[in-house]
Parts: C-alpha cells; sequence; structure tokens
C-alpha cells in the first residue's frame, strides 16, 4: 500500500501540469485542483469514488474529473471537497456532486454513492440552480444562491442544516431563522459539523455543532437555526477550522472562537472561546494586523497578511506549523522555509493537518501531513518543513 499510494507528498514533483491552477481544496484525505479553463483533477482516497474518475481505486497523481465515461467535466469556477465528497459550481449556477452520499451530502435525491458527477436537485427534481458560492462540511454541503439565500443538504445530526431539525436530507432546502428564511447573505464557510453565513451588513450568523463554542454566540449550545455571533462587526471575510472558526474586520483585524486546545485561537491560551476573541500579533505581541486571508485546519489557521506574510499557529503534532519543533504554539509565528523566512505570499490553505502556501513567484509551497497518511500510519510522509510542490 506504502509503494501504490503516498498521498500528496511527492505526488507534484511527477506531474507536469499543462493547465495553470486557480485553487487546490483539501477534503479530510483526497484533493481537488482547478484549473484556468475549467477543468478540475483530483487525487487521494477513492473508496466512496470522490476522485469522480469512474471507479474506487485510490488515485496517487492527480487525474481529470470526468463527466462520464467518454468526456471529462469542464467550465468549473468553485471546487469544494468534505470528507469523502466533493462538490463543483459550474459556471451557468449549478452544482454537481460525487463520492460518499450515506447522509445525502451529494443532493441528488439518493443515498447510494457516485463514482461520477451528478446534478444536485430540488426536491421536485429539478436541476438546483443559480448559486454563486458552495462550501463543503464533512458529510453535508451548502450553496448561495444569487437572491442571497443560504441551502442545505446531507448529514444534519447537529442541526447543521438549519431547518430546525436533526434529520438528514438528500436534496437542498434554504435555511431558515426561527421566523423566516435567512438572506442577504455574500459568503458561506463551512466547518465539521457547523456554518458560517457573512450577511451584506458585515454580521456573521452561525448554526450547528456548537460544543467547543465554535458558533460564538455565548453559549455551547447546539443551534439548529442560526444565531448571531457576539461581538464582532464590520466583518469581510470568513473561514471554518473544523470545530473553530475565524472571521477578519475591514481594518484587518483578526477573531476567532471556538476549540482551542492546540491554540488555534492564537490568542495566547489554550481553553475554549463561545465569543470571538482577537488573535494576538507576532509571538504574542500586541494584536494581529493587516490581516488579507486565513483558513483553518483540523487544530491549526494559517493567516497571510498583505505584505506578503504567512502566519501559523495552532496544533503541529504533524508538522503542520512548518517548524521542526513538533510543538503547539498559541500565538502566531513565521513560517521558515529551512533558509529564510516566507515573503511574497498571495494564496493560503489550510485542511486537516496539513498548509499550503502559493508565493507570488510561483512556487507551491507544502508541509505536515494528509489525513489519510495520519489514519494509516504513514509517518515517514511528515513534512516538517515546508518544501516546494511544484513551480506555476
Amino acid at each position: 500500500m506504502r509503494k501504490k499510494f503516498l498521498i500528496f507528498l511527492f505526488v507534484f514533483y511527477n506531474f507536469a501540469f499543462s493547465e495553470k491552477i486557480l485553487k487546490i481544496v483539501s477534503g479530510k484525505s483526497h484533493t481537488l485542483i482547478l484549473t484556468q479553463d475549467g477543468y478540475v483533477l483530483a487525487f487521494g482516497w477513492n473508496k466512496s469514488g470522490q476522485i469522480g474518475n469512474g471507479n474506487n481505486r485510490n488515485v496517487s497523481r492527480p487525474v481529470k474529473v470526468k463527466l462520464n465515461d467518454k468526456e471529462y467535466l469542464k467550465d468549473i469556477i468553485e471546487i469544494g471537497a468534505g470528507d469523502i465528497h466533493s462538490i463543483v459550481l459550474h459556471k451557468n449556477g449549478f452544482i454537481l456532486t460525487w463520492g460518499g452520499n450515506i447522509s445525502g451530502q451529494l443532493g441528488n435525491l439518493t443515498n447510494r454513492s457516485s463514482n461520477f458527477p451528478v446534478f444536485v436537485r430540488y426536491k421536485d427534481g429539478k436541476i438546483f440552480n443559480e448559486v454563486i458560492k458552495i462550501a463543503s462540511g464533512w458529510d453535508f454541503s451548502v450553496a448561495l444562491k444569487k437572491d442571497g439565500t443560504v441551502w442545505t443538504w446531507g448529514d444534519n445530526k447537529y442541526g447543521q442544516l438549519g431547518d430546525g431539525s436533526t434529520i438528514n436530507r438528500n436534496y437542498p432546502l434554504p435555511v431558515k431563522t426561527e421566523m423566516k428564511y435567512l438572506k442577504d447573505i455574500i459568503d458561506i464557510k463551512a466547518g465539521a459539523f457547523h456554518i458560517l453565513a457573512l450577511k451584506k451588513d458585515g454580521t456573521v450568523w452561525a448554526w450547528g455543532d456548537n460544543e467547543f463554542g465554535q458558533l460564538g454566540d455565548g453559549t455551547y449550545k447546539n443551534r439548529f437555526y442560526p444565531v448571531k455571533v457576539k461581538n464582532i462587526k464590520n466583518i469581510e471575510k470568513i473561514s471554518c477550522g473544523a470545530f473553530h472558526s475565524l472571521a477578519v474586520d475591514k481594518y484587518g483585524n483578526l477573531y476567532a472562537w471556538g476549540k482551542n486546545w492546540s491554540g488555534q485561537l492564537g490568542n495566547g491560551t489554550y481553553k475554549d472561546r463561545n465569543i470571538p476573541v482577537l488573535v494576538k500579533g507576532e509571538n504574542g505581541d500586541g494584536y494581529l494586523k493587516d490581516v488579507v486571508e486565513v483558513s483553518g485546519g483540523r487544530n491549526h489557521t494559517i493567516v497571510l497578511t498583505k505584505d506578503g506574510t504567512v502566519y501559523v499557529f495552532g496544533g503541529n503534532r504533524f508538522g503542520q506549523l512548518g517548524n521542526m519543533i513538533l510543538k503547539k504554539v498559541n500565538f502566531p509565528i513565521r513560517v521558515f522555509n529551512g533558509k529564510e523566512l516566507f515573503k511574497d505570499a498571495y494564496l493560503i490553505s489550510a485542511s486537516g493537518c496539513y498548509s499550503v502556501v502559493l508565493l507570488k513567484n510561483g512556487l507551491l509551497y507544502f508541509w505536515g501531513t494528509n489525513e489519510g497518511e495520519i489514519e494509516n500510519k504513514f509517518e515517514k510522509s511528515l513534512i516538517h518543513l515546508p518544501i516546494i510542490l511544484t513551480k506555476f
């Protein structure tokens, strides 16, 4: 198995990309890559068909996702990956999904897995459309329509579908507040079992699992309808780790809340927070400023500031902070590539127990390990310092 399937870590050295890459998104143990011309590449675990290549064999090198036996999926503008399923948005506003479907996360009116993309459909069988953004939790899916409403389907054991129940659903329905439908949303993000939604007025709303305070409403109660996140305003960007939440306001301040056992909130403690707190500055001095992007993994967080500096904090058992010491850190530190501190970065991504950064010079760096490797104890695959995967 080791020989046949070295996930993620060395695959880029052996694969010549002919298309420019726009985005890379990883689920629990598989990865999707969006190209400039609208194709999707995938590799990793495929036991549920989440690679989308028509079979269930694990894939150690990126392959183009197929629409069917004869043609490739194309004209895609957004991608998302869950635990064992994948979701993409077509340029014409409809959604395709594939992979595991035991909870109805494919949204195609069945609970059968599919190793080819299928259309997400309304309950009446019509194709779900007019979508502008998508997100994926572990076993559920989220869509934002152009009218500002949020729609969900799949696993609902923590109320993450926002319909007032804990019943799984295999077709999309709009998220409600207790009295009316949630509206005026401009962005959506999903954690393991919770969802964040950003309103155009700069407020953030959350629902689903709240065991660690990741909903930010001052409680630890699961919420079956959206609740307003407390003590933040003028928010422009949101992100979810598995069990923690993050937000950036218009002034570049970074807030975090939820699970903090590994220091992933970056506030100098290891205590969970059910109300947003400001993230500390470098090495715990002051507070972090000029944040332009943030991404949350399972137990760590990666941050990009406007000068191209990359900061990390949180869990580090698998090298996901990229600094050799393998100890958790509860405040931001800069990323070191073995020769110098990172600079001139412009894209970042954290998922599971690894981190990815794309620099302005086209170099794509990776460090940490893939969750599939953790589960299968491929300890030799750990990368404790950033390595170059490829150059675009």
